[in-house]
This record gives structure tokens, C-alpha cells and sequence, in this order.
């Protein structure tokens, strides 16, 4: 599930970036910046020659994000003191998300190359017939290995592209695509550098994952020894799904205890199950966000029904988390628990503890 985006941070520099959209896991939590009332300046659509994968404005481009990040950069300073401590951790999340957007702008064709490239070793046979297809020989620095590396992106600069509207098609009859193993060789090549500065987790994971293509599970990508049941990851959205109908009703008036109850009674779970629930859920900022945006969707349910988002930050304000506010991820609560009735969430529940386990 996904939505767009529409709020901005105070620390958005850039006007409003590409359109952006987030999945449900991106969660709410207090203590980020407050929004900011500027009138957002308007980005002109990018004119892109035919079959070019080319941002021809990628200097402004570029631009516009380094700026937001010397911003961010400066502005958390530790020499500042404690003004510059507020909303920090807020602020280097939105700094990695905004490095990520200019990684998306000024290196999806390095990305698209080395992916078409893996892709390429996995699949001698469809390299043969896309050769026979375009009549050339596919070496690896042919442009063709970006094209099929970008089938794989969810964006591309050019969709008036001939070739890449060729390859899409050639790729879908052939039915390709990465495997797990080309995946992780995919990843470790696109981690690597002679960095330090990263290199304190980017080396061990480079490592595990060419392990892994060897059938050696390293430390760090080996599963947890914790008490499972089924599909925990399954279970565990289920669990958060309960839990919001709790915060739900909490954020309607009603006592927690009682809340506990109500929703307990109808999953057939006791009250103190679900508190160990809830206990294991508040560790983690995102499921947490989720709890608190179901009480937020609770004590605005009819505002949020009338009025638009931007509407809404005007009446109330916002906080953020992940550079989305916390009404917008209380809107999203608000659908699913429309959605997902306590008779579904019960249900998911007996399917998660029967599902087959993953991992190792």
C-alpha cells in the first residue's frame, strides 16, 4: 500500500522533491521538526530528449538536494549546542533519505549497469537471444546491460524510450528476471567501497552476502535465536494490527484497560498477551509510530473523514517521522483499521502461527 506525500519538513530546502511515495512500515513518533508554513516553490516537469536516460538538468537537480544536505550538514553541528540536538535523529534520517534521492537521480544508470550486468551472468541464454534481438554483441560496457538493469527500477528518467520500451517487452516474453543469488552479488557490488568512514557495516555485509552464494550463513544475516511460531514477521504485523484497534478506541475515549478487554475478548487473546504484545512493540520506533497514529486516528476520526491533510496540519499542526506527518500515517491507520475488522486480524493470526517458517 502506498501513498503520496504532500507535507514538507522545515529542513526541505529543495522545494518539493520528485513525487515520492512510502509503504506502510514508515511510522509516526513524537519530537520531530515542526512543519514549516512556507509556500513550496513549484518544480517544472523535466523535458527529457527521446531515448535519452538522462536528466538534462541534473546539475539542478543535484543541486537542489547537496544544498538540503550541507544544510542539515551545518545546522546539527554538536559545536551549536543544544539547539542544534533538537530533532536530530529526525533530521540524519531525513539526511540518509535525501542522499538516497540523489542516489536514485545521478546513479540509477550505474545501478541499471552493474544490475543488467549480474543479471547477465545468471542468463547466458537470454543474453544470447537479446544479442540475436538487437543484432550486436552484449559485452559488458554495452548499453544494453542498462536497459535491462532499469526494467528492474520502479522509476526511469525517459518512458519515451523505444529501446526500453523494447526490452521491456522481450524481458516479459522470456519471463526474467534477478534470483537471489544475483541479488546479493547485485547488492555487494553496489556496496562496495575503500571508504572508512562506512565501512564498519558495510564490509561485514558485503562479506555475508558473497557468503551466502557459497552456502555459508555469517553472523550477521543469521536469524535471531528467539522462540518462533509460524511466520514471525507475519504474526508480528497481525499483532500491531490488534493493537491498533486498542489505541484506536483509546484515542475514542475509552479506558486502556477496557480497551484491552474489548479487543482481547474478540481475538480470544487474555489482556496480559496482549501488553507483552504491545511491551515487545514499543522497542521499535516504527511499529510503535503505527500505535500512536491509531490513537491520533481515533481522536480525529471525524476531521480526518472532512478534511484533507493539508486541511488537517493547518487545524492541528504536525509532527513527523521519516519526513511523512504523523497525519498522514494516521490517515493511512484510519483505512486499515476500517478494513481490517478484529474477525480478519483473528484470522491472520491463526494463519501466521501456521504458516511455514522462514529462515534458517
Amino acid at each position: 500500500m502506498r501513498f503520496r506525500i504532500t507535507a514538507k519538513l522545515a529542513d526541505r530546502e529543495c522545494g518539493p522533491p520528485p513525487a515520492v511515495c512510502y509503504t506502510e512500515s514508515q511510522l509516526w513518533m513524537n519530537g520531530s521538526p515542526k512543519l514549516s508554513r512556507r509556500r513550496s516553490r513549484k518544480v517544472q516537469p523535466r523535458i527529457v530528449p527521446r531515448g535519452s536516460q538522462r536528466d538534462p538538468e541534473i546539475r539542478a537537480t543535484a543541486a537542489r538536494y547537496i544544498r538540503s544536505l550541507i544544510k542539515l550538514y551545518e545546522m546539527t553541528d554538536p559545536i551549536r549546542g543544544a539547539e542544534s540536538e533538537e530533532g536530530k535523529l529526525e533530521r540524519a534520517r531525513r539526511a540518509i533519505e535525501l542522499w538516497w534521492y540523489l542516489y536514485g537521480e545521478l546513479l540509477l544508470w550505474a545501478q541499471s549497469q552493474i544490475a543488467g550486468y549480474e543479471f547477465g551472468r545468471a542468463n547466458p541464454e537470454v543474453m544470447e537471444k537479446l544479442s540475436k534481438v538487437f543484432d550486436r554483441e552484449i559485452t559488458v560496457d554495452s548499453h544494453i546491460l542498462e536497459y535491462i538493469g532499469l526494467g528492474f527500477s520502479w522509476n526511469r528518467v525517459n518512458y519515451d524510450d523505444p529501446v526500453m520500451e523494447k526490452m521491456d517487452e522481450l524481458m516479459k516474453k522470456y519471463g526474467a528476471g534477478l534470483d537471489d543469488p544475483a541479488t546479493r552479488f547485485l547488492i555487494r557490488e553496489l556496496l562496495m567501497s575503500r571508504s572508512a568512514n562506512s565501512s564498519f557495516w558495510r564490509f561485514d555485509l558485503q562479506f555475508a552476502l558473497y557468503a551466502l552464494n557459497l552456502g555459508h550463513v555469517e553472523d550477521i544475516v543469521r536469524p535471531a535465536p528467539v522462540r518462533r511460531q509460524g511466520n514471525p514477521v507475519q504474526l508480528l504485523q497481525w499483532k500491531v494490527q490488534a493493537l491498533q484497534h486498542v489505541y484506536f478506541h483509546v484515542g475514542k475515549g475509552m479506558k486502556k484497560y477496557r480497551a484491552l478487554q474489548l479487543v482481547g475478548d474478540t481475538l480470544g487473546q487474555s489482556t496480559e498477551t496482549l501488553r507483552s504484545w504491545e511491551k515487545f512493540i514499543s522497542g521499535d520506533d516504527d511499529l510503535a509510530m503505527k500505535l500512536g497514529a491509531a490513537k491520533i486516528a481515533g481522536e480525529l476520526e471525524a476531521d480526518l473523514d472532512k478534511h484533507s491533510i493539508k486541511e488537517m496540519i493547518e487545524l492541528y499542526g504536525a509532527e513527523y517521522h521519516r519526513s511523512t506527518t504523523d497525519l498522514e500515517y494516521a490517515c493511512f491507520a484510519l483505512k486499515s483499521i476500517r478494513s481490517t475488522p478484529l474477525e480478519k486480524v483473528r484470522e491472520g493470526l491463526r494463519s501466521g502461527r501456521r504458516a511455514r517458517k522462514s529462515g534458517t
